[in-house]
């Protein structure tokens, strides 16, 4: 194992836990196990550094080269401004080649979003657009996978969703036009931080906040100043975790093996009463349980609760230091979270608005160039993968276009 890998995890340890057996306790790791890996004489595996990035709040990138910074450090180039503008010319552009086509319908109606800048309002905007999910046939937000939900996302509301890599390590950025509507998240190891950025920026979007790009450098919820980022933040929260669906969840037996600690009370099993309250407190298997089925971090989800009256001050601070190890537990469990942790680094393009390029050019009405701009890959070799896809008889062209380089 390289050494630099080893001194970064070490620095991991020493900022986040009063010990090694401590830090081993904490991400799952066993003590053994760890001190080998330390010691060089075993590699961490992937899931290892998954969990260690987890809990140092770092991607496994770092860990492994040293190259992107931690979230809690300004990564503000100078040249990123410029980045940016290219990046959002790209869209724009392709809306703007459609629009002159022809091909670029009406942009459909937003839900009204609420007056102010203020917490409440991000909810009840959270509210509005979760029920124009539902009326298109979306019957739970919570845990739906973050590629499921940009589908959603893009065919309701005909925001125009991509995961790439983001300029200085941003998280998302938001931008809207009279022809097109934008949300962008950051290709990482973190699914959290990717599924909650994305929900940060769509909340930007449908409040009608982005005429302007919207870079979300380190999103740090419950930390922002600005109105508008509390908003987008409260937006996010109620979005990912609907108050009805926390409820409903929160008020099943918990079957599934989950770490309890000892002397914890027994898990919540009463159903949820008219008024939206549970009568017991969320016990810690419930609550690991929670973070597992809706795919947000403990901070998160602890947050969320206390602001439904689920828990009080101290109980969100003792559990928001849980790490996705803790809450995701057992070899079901990591598997599904190194599951999540993979599906996040992978990049996806705007089906949607890839799908109208790609029709426009079908139907003759245009050349390659347009989608090969959007999509940064050169003409000549786009069309060699359309004609080899052709000479293998096979249909659904613009669909895969998404698993081209």
């Amino acid at each position: 194992m390289d050494e630099g890998v080893i001194d970064r995890v070490r620095s991991v340890i020493t900022r986040v836990s009063s010990s090694q057996a401590a830090f081993s306790e904490l991400v799952g790791i066993s003590a053994d196990k760890l001190s080998k890996s330390l010691n060089a004489v075993r590699r961490f595996t992937s899931l290892e550094l998954a969990l260690i990035a987890d809990a140092g709040d770092v991607s496994v990138d770092w860990l492994l080269t040293g190259r992107t910074r931690e979230p809690a450090l300004p990564a503000v180039e100078p040249s990123t401004g410029d980045e940016i503008r290219a990046l959002v010319d790209r869209y724009a552009a392709a809306y703007e080649r459609l629009r002159l086509l022809g091909r670029r319908p009406p942009l459909p109606r937003l839900p009204a979003p609420p007056a102010g800048l203020a917490a409440g309002a991000g909810r009840a905007l959270a509210e509005r657009a979760v029920a124009a999910l539902r009326e298109h046939g979306v019957p739970r937000l919570g845990g739906l996978p973050t590629a499921e939900l940009a589908a959603a996302v893009e065919q309701v509301f005909a925001v125009d969703v991509a995961v790439t890599a983001l300029p200085g390590g941003a998280d998302g950025l938001a931008w809207q036009s009279p022809h097109g509507r934008l949300v962008l998240a950051n290709v990482t190891s973190q699914f959290t931080r990717q599924r909650f950025a994305l929900a940060h920026a769509l909340g930007h979007v449908l409040a009608g906040d982005a005429e302007q790009p919207l870079l979300d450098q380190h999103l740090t919820p419950g930390r922002q100043r600005a109105g508008l980022e509390q908003r987008a933040d409260a937006f996010a929260a109620a979005f990912l975790m609907p108050a009805d669906e926390l409820h409903a969840a929160a008020a099943t037996p918990v079957t599934a093996p989950v770490s309890v600690q000892p002397g914890a009370p027994a898990p919540v099993t009463e159903a949820v009463s008219a008024g939206l309250r549970l009568s017991a407190p969320v016990a810690d298997a419930a609550f690991a349980a929670l973070v597992g089925l809706f795919g947000v971090s403990a901070g998160a989800m602890a947050a969320r609760l206390r602001g439904l009256g689920l828990l009080d001050a101290a109980r969100q601070a003792e559990l928001s230091l849980w790490t996705a190890a803790r809450c995701q537990h057992g070899p079901a469990g990591r598997a599904a979270l190194l599951a999540r942790l993979g599906a996040a680094q992978a990049p996806r393009l705007p089906a949607r608005l890839v799908g109208e390029l790609f029709g426009a050019y079908a139907d003759g009405a245009t050349t390659l160039l347009p989608l090969a701009d959007l999509l940064q890959t050169p003409v000549d070799d786009l069309f060699a993968a359309l004609v080899a896809e052709q000479a293998a008889g096979r249909r659904g062209y613009a669909d895969e276009l998404a698993f081209l380089p």
